[in-house]
């Protein structure tokens, strides 16, 4: 069966990458599922079901695709978004218009349930989705380091949603390579779209992710095809 959905998410997973996006019908309007947009994630029968970096490096965030699923595999579980598709049917067909993207967000209360960083393994039995998109105007950027990897920087996003502040790492490639080459690149924004994502398990944890970033309004001193200089 053909799907179509507009790309949030083409984030870096271990092993290569993390596509996502919320299903459009035929005239590009989101199709909603139990009061919510209807999320998407094509997935290939790899260790963690993450998609090759050649398969899907040249989508860029709202581009709307098109793409033949082949089953559902976890529709019970908290990835229930997850299908295998055929890879040689993955075609973006056209863009999707950053004036519609109200009509995308979300209106769950709390991330994932909860106000923390994480999902614990007792809590995950209950979930059942982990993709969700949201609108932010209190945000900010910060670089953290570990003491175990003391030369390795992590970049965060910290924001306020719903009266509650979230402090999560972002996996967007095209923002992280946007942001080690302008720190400053958030000065001319006050609101963006941000996709969410929960990570695989981890030491009985279920990381929240930043898969995606878009921001609100064209920066006219950002480049615009800064996807086609990208080093991966």
């Amino acid at each position: 069966m053909n799907r179509r959905f507009v790309c949030l998410a083409n984030s870096f997973k271990e092993g290569g990458r993390c596509l996502a996006g919320i299903e459009l019908d035929a005239n590009n309007n989101p199709l909603i599922a139990n009061g919510h947009p209807k999320w998407i994630r094509p997935i290939c029968n790899t260790p963690h079901n993450e998609l090759p970096t050649y398969l899907v490096s040249h989508i860029k965030i709202l581009d709307i695709i098109e793409v033949e699923i082949m089953n559902y595999p976890n529709i019970n579980n908290y990835q229930s978004e997850n299908a295998y598709f055929n890879e040689r049917s993955l075609n973006v067909i056209e863009q999707y218009s950053k004036n519609e993207l109200n009509k995308l967000c979300d209106n769950r209360n709390l991330i994932f349930g909860n106000r923390g960083k994480a999902v614990s393994s007792e809590a995950i039995g209950n979930m059942i989705y982990s993709l969700m998109f949201i609108r932010i105007n209190t945000f900010e950027v910060i670089v953290k380091t570990y003491d175990d990897s003391p030369d390795k920087h992590q970049i965060r996003l910290v924001f306020a949603y719903n009266g509650n502040h979230y402090d999560l790492p972002v996996t967007d490639p095209v923002f992280l390579h946007l942001y080690q080459t302008n720190r400053h690149i958030f000065d001319n924004y006050n609101e963006l779209y941000v996709s969410l994502s929960l990570s695989v398990e981890w030491q009985c944890w279920y990381y929240k992710l930043v898969a995606g970033i878009i921001f609100s309004e064209t920066d006219k001193t950002a480049p615009t095809n800064v996807e086609d200089d990208l080093p991966f």
